[in-house]
């Protein structure tokens, strides 16, 4: 193995956070979560409804269920709309990213992800629902947590 090999083995390193007092904190909510490949194919798969959405790499190796996992969270006013601006990072160039952890996110998982939606009954409902799940899981592509823990994430 050379220096690239190592750099690019690097590269796929993803700092993780399992945190039992942000989970015991948290209010756990039952959501209908619906399960489609990245990008969708056909991409009306995604209904024009609020909601909370999240990207999981699922690499299906050795039928190791606990191997995949949840890389970023969020909510939308429209599902079908929102996975519209992740689709058009697939490809992009870098450089004309306007969101480059999306963009490393996406393209370099390509191909491994499933996109997990579930529509609420507004547009608060999903906030209220990304607030608690970003507090509790803590995903490595989002990048806005509480202030609290945002303070805490820094210092280390």
């Amino acid at each position: 193995m050379d220096v690239i090999d190592l750099a690019i083995i690097e590269s796929h390193q993803i700092k993780v956070m399992f945190y039992p007092q942000a989970w015991k904190d948290s209010q756990n909510f039952v959501l209908d979560w619906q399960i489609v490949d990245f990008p969708p194919d056909p991409r009306n798969l995604i209904p024009n409804s609020s909601g909370v959405y999240a990207f999981v790499v699922e690499p299906n190796l050795f039928s190791l269920v606990p191997a995949n996992g949840l890389f970023y969270i969020g909510k939308a006013t429209n599902l079908y709309q929102r996975i519209g601006a992740y689709i058009s990072e697939l490809g992009k160039d870098f450089e004309r990213s306007t969101r480059p952890h999306i963009w490393k996110m996406l393209n370099r998982w390509n191909g491994h992800f499933k996109y997990y939606y579930s529509t609420t009954d507004n547009v608060e409902q999903a906030e209220q629902f990304e607030e608690e799940m970003l507090k509790a899981l803590r995903p490595p592509f989002n990048k806005q947590y509480d202030a609290v823990t945002s303070q805490v994430m820094r210092a280390f």
